[in-house]
């Protein structure tokens, strides 16, 4: 499997994508943004065909550019959290309401919860940043899809609608502890660490 970082929208938001390269199918992890020229070129060039969009949660500077991805790949099929599908359809939920753009999407969506496999990802529920964040951990590539749980050196916001400070700290001990310390972390907004650090941070500031 191969990855690569997008930085989309006005937030500068990571975007992941993933493929495999005998079958050239791709997942992409959150699309914050309507600049997406540089991954639709991607695709083209590598001939690769975007099956899945999948968001580690509801958030605009997450999913803000999912129509226009839908306008030109119309059969990628749409993953988010059970407990985030409503803000896919508020835009007081996605924050998109405070920047003047009301996001909201009605269209077809794969809800998921803790335990799901998509593709080799297992969803992991990380409530806290949002009530249903998650990250996706691929075992066979030891890597995490954090979204806004943890960051490099940092964590997620908690005092957004539905976010809950004691259930995030919550989720950072679950992931930090029950998953492989050499898992590199691709987060939603900050570079690539492992667990094996962040855990260190964590603990050493009295979080987990």
């Amino acid at each position: 499997m191969k990855i690569k970082t997008f930085y989309l929208g006005e937030m500068m938001s990571c975007a992941y994508l993933t493929w495999d390269e005998d079958t050239k199918e791709a997942f992409l992890f959150d699309c914050g943004g309507e600049d997406l020229e540089n991954i639709f070129a991607f695709l083209r060039a590598n001939g690769l065909t975007l099956k899945k969009v999948i968001f580690t949660h509801g958030h605009h500077d997450h999913i803000g550019g999912l129509e226009k991805l839908l306008q030109h790949i119309p059969d990628a099929e749409v993953y988010i959290g059970e407990e985030d599908k409503e803000f896919l359809r508020d835009p007081n939920l996605n924050l998109s309401g405070f920047l003047g753009k009301r996001f909201t999407y009605e269209g077809k969506v794969k809800a998921v919860k803790e335990g799901d496999m998509i593709g080799d990802f297992q969803v992991v529920d990380t409530p806290g940043h949002t009530v249903g964040s998650k990250c996706y951990y691929n075992s066979k590539e030891k890597i995490m899809i954090s979204g806004d749980t943890l960051f490099r050196r940092s964590y997620g916001r908690y005092d957004l609608p539905t976010g809950n400070g004691e259930v995030l700290f919550e989720s950072l001990g679950k992931i930090c502890n029950e998953y492989p310390g050499e898992t590199k972390v691709y987060s939603g907004h900050t570079e690539v660490t492992t667990l094996a650090e962040e855990k260190v941070f964590l603990q050493m500031n009295g979080l987990i």
